[in-house]
């Protein structure tokens, strides 16, 4: 499968290095590395010119910043030729197996188990099942200079059953969901990220609740630096004020839902969150070719057709410039 490794950032060029070079080094075949630049005021757009001669690098830049949800999304309408996407942070380090052993978790099938509720989440005992998230543990480096492992795979179900949690030691103690690699059909039925702090908590709960399949891998496949500038533990990200409290509210609507019986295909309908991006404006594209606009997710037909346009524009500058090294061979061979 074609994978399609997203890194959303905003002005982390002191930091943006280390977590391309990681995600270029994977020794997994057929991926492209594609950072979604949400509108950065830094030296971004000078920082990725250096892996502009990789074929697997794309840079897609925003012409104003809209937040991590809205850049997520961006890059999920945008990888229609990929099979697989994952989310990585501009400060993360991945192992160099980490899409490797994630692929191969997604290839695992099995049949659902006539001992277990199936049923509950859409699958007849018996049918064959095929894993749809592969999520793992990983590193955490905590501004205090402590390191842990983070491999608590009951965390994945904390919404639900808080009643399973025991006090945790370290602050941050959960699996990471940002960083699974998913099947692209996740989003063709459930729509992408919501506009929220708490945007991967948000889709874990939904994917969960509407049956997907995980897996989960024991090995720490990914390092996660605390910073002071870290979404965590920056006041002016809003997550730790009161944007958090009223998108955690909203998280807690929705989970009230699931519990009370909307599960499977009925948490789809009422959780499913449509790419809303006919707004949406590139200032600059690297590697335009590679991308293509999805016209299976769910996205009003004004959004599509606006990303459509903005993504044909660059392609079409980008076969301009191609068209006039080809008529200089001066330009050419410099």
């Amino acid at each position: 499968m074609k994978i399609n490794i997203i890194i959303p950032t905003y002005n982390r060029a002191y930091c943006l290095s280390q977590a391309v070079e990681s995600a270029l080094n994977q020794t997994y075949g057929d991926f492209n590395v594609t950072v979604i630049d949400d509108g950065s005021t830094d030296g971004t757009p000078e920082l990725v010119k250096k892996w502009f001669r990789d074929p697997r690098f794309v840079y897609v830049r925003l012409s104003q910043n809209g937040g991590t949800a809205r850049a997520k999304n961006i890059g999920i309408a945008l990888s229609s030729h990929h099979d697989a996407l994952t989310f990585h942070d501009s400060d993360d380090v991945a192992s160099p197996s980490k899409i490797l052993l994630q692929s191969r978790a997604l290839g695992l099938r099995g049949n659902a188990d006539d001992i277990l509720d199936w049923s509950a989440i859409g699958h007849e005992p018996g049918s064959e099942v095929q894993i749809d998230v592969a999520v793992h543990a990983h590193k955490f480096l905590k501004l205090d200079g402590s390191v842990h492992i983070i491999d608590k795979r009951i965390s994945l179900v904390d919404d639900f059953f808080p009643n399973l949690q025991s006090p945790s030691k370290t602050e941050g103690d959960w699996v990471l969901i940002n960083s699974g690699l998913f099947r692209r059909r996740c989003f063709q039925r459930l729509g992408g990220y919501l506009d929220s702090v708490e945007e991967d908590r948000e889709i874990r709960n939904r994917l969960i609740a509407s049956g997907h399949l995980f897996h989960f891998i024991s090995e720490p496949l990914l390092t996660k630096i605390e910073m002071e500038v870290s979404l965590t533990t920056n006041d002016d990200t809003g997550y730790r004020g009161g944007k958090r409290k009223t998108d955690r509210d909203e998280v807690f609507r929705r989970n009230k839902l699931y519990r009370s019986g909307a599960w499977g295909e009925a948490a789809i309908e009422i959780g499913r969150v449509p790419l809303e991006l006919n707004d949406v404006s590139f200032t600059s594209i690297h590697n335009a070719e590679v991308l293509a606009v999805s016209d299976d997710l769910p996205m009003s037909e004004g959004s599509y057709q606006q990303i459509a346009r903005e993504l044909r524009k660059h392609q079409q500058e980008a076969r301009v410039e191609t068209d006039k090294v080809l008529l200089h061979p001066a330009r050419r061979m410099a």
